[in-house]
């Protein structure tokens, strides 16, 4: 039996409600006094509390496909395979990186606020402009940022997208982003970076797909392509080419970075997708533009890669049945060309959670510091 789909789900339910009715039709008989009646009654409550929990769990599971299968949730995952296809990217010269970095300004503008029990190398960022929308941004900063020795360095930028639902903080908490990146830089993999973790809750609690919504709406795909980085250029030392900005995603964040990454590479020259997808289906409760517009069309990052993908480099991660992110993965990948680059890294099995994309993010990040001028790892490793 799978451990996704309606015969597991409604059995599940049908159990958990069967074993209540027989409690109760049961329960004058387990109302005796007596050891054996009271051990009967604890165990007849346990067992209707056990499976109506472990009816939920699997309802949730095939809502949210966390895990894909009884072999997903025991550990078994396949091996993944990573291919490359398009065009070639992580060639340039040691004169052509410097080139693409030669646009770098001074800050300008205040910082953010240290965030409670995180230390001065995390802060907020208030972040408004010509979009309308106002909303704020995790800045977690390179160790040494503020060393004298290191006033005059610049840093890249990684965008970390989170998920719906979700908060910014997932990225300190379950997908845990701080060691990853300190092990990729010190092992000299990639260049340190600032990290900057946007909250797409615009408004609070909308699934807005990090898109710009009708007139009178949040424009949050503008806040993101040109507000958020002319906030952060303006308040830390961070690089302004695009060869040093990328946009970093898991599931809604992994569609948020795609988007970002082929429709405004003028801004994000990498993008990083995991556990996302490639086509936007909206949703009962919020629909930014009617499915077959021209903006949903321009929105289609298949139909963008077959026709006109942009010179850009992304890395994406997926499982072959992780129905949230697979069928438009496959389509995606089917479709993609030069001059864009896609390397892929795609498991057999694997659920749509964060341990997954936790463990997706090393190899991610390592991909970066190869492929994105920005991003070359500077100096030796580390001890």
């Amino acid at each position: 039996m799978s451990l996704t789909g309606s015969l597991l789900q409604f059995g599940s339910i049908i159990a958990a409600a069967a074993a209540f009715v027989v409690v109760v039709l049961l329960w004058g008989r387990l109302a005796r006094r007596g050891a054996v009646a009271v051990v009967a009654r604890g165990a007849a409550l346990l067992g209707v509390n056990a499976l109506v929990v472990f009816a939920m769990l699997i309802s949730a599971n095939d809502h949210f496909a966390f895990y894909s299968g009884w072999n997903d949730l025991v550990g078994a995952n396949a091996d993944a395979v990573v291919s490359t296809k398009g065009a070639s990217r992580g060639t340039e010269t040691k004169a052509q990186a410097n080139a693409l970095l030669a646009g770098t300004t001074k800050p300008t503008g205040p910082r953010g606020t240290p965030v409670d029990g995180y230390g001065d190398r995390v802060q907020q960022l208030t972040v408004t402009g010509a979009s309308g929308v106002t909303s704020t941004a995790l800045v977690v900063l390179p160790r040494g940022y503020d060393d004298p020795s290191q006033a005059s360095t610049t840093y890249p930028v990684v965008v970390a997208l989170h998920g719906y639902p979700g908060s910014p903080k997932q990225w300190l908490t379950a997908l845990d982003v701080r060691p990853a990146v300190e092990v990729a830089v010190k092992s000299g993999q990639m260049a340190d970076p600032i990290v900057v973790i946007p909250d797409l809750g615009i408004p609070a609690g909308r699934d807005n797909e990090c898109l710009n919504g009708p007139q009178g709406q949040p424009q949050v795909e503008t806040w993101l392509s040109s507000d958020l980085p002319k906030a952060v250029e303006a308040s830390y030392r961070a690089r302004t080419s695009p060869q040093a900005w990328a946009a970093m995603g898991f599931s809604m964040g992994g569609w948020c970075a795609a988007e970002l990454t082929m429709l405004h590479p003028q801004q994000y020259g990498a993008g990083i997708v995991m556990g996302g997808y490639f086509r936007y289906e909206p949703g009962s409760g919020y629909v930014p533009f009617p499915k077959n517009s021209p903006e949903a069309q321009a929105h289609d990052l298949v139909a963008v890669a077959a026709k006109n993908p942009p010179a850009v480099s992304l890395f994406v991660a997926s499982s072959q049945d992780d129905p949230e992110s697979w069928p438009t993965t496959k389509a995606f990948l089917a479709a993609a060309k030069a001059p864009m680059s896609v390397t892929s890294l795609i498991a057999k099995t694997g659920g749509h959670r964060s341990d997954v994309w936790a463990a997706q993010m090393p190899q991610a990040l390592a991909w970066l510091g190869k492929t994105a001028p920005g991003f070359a790892p500077t100096g030796t490793p580390q001890p």
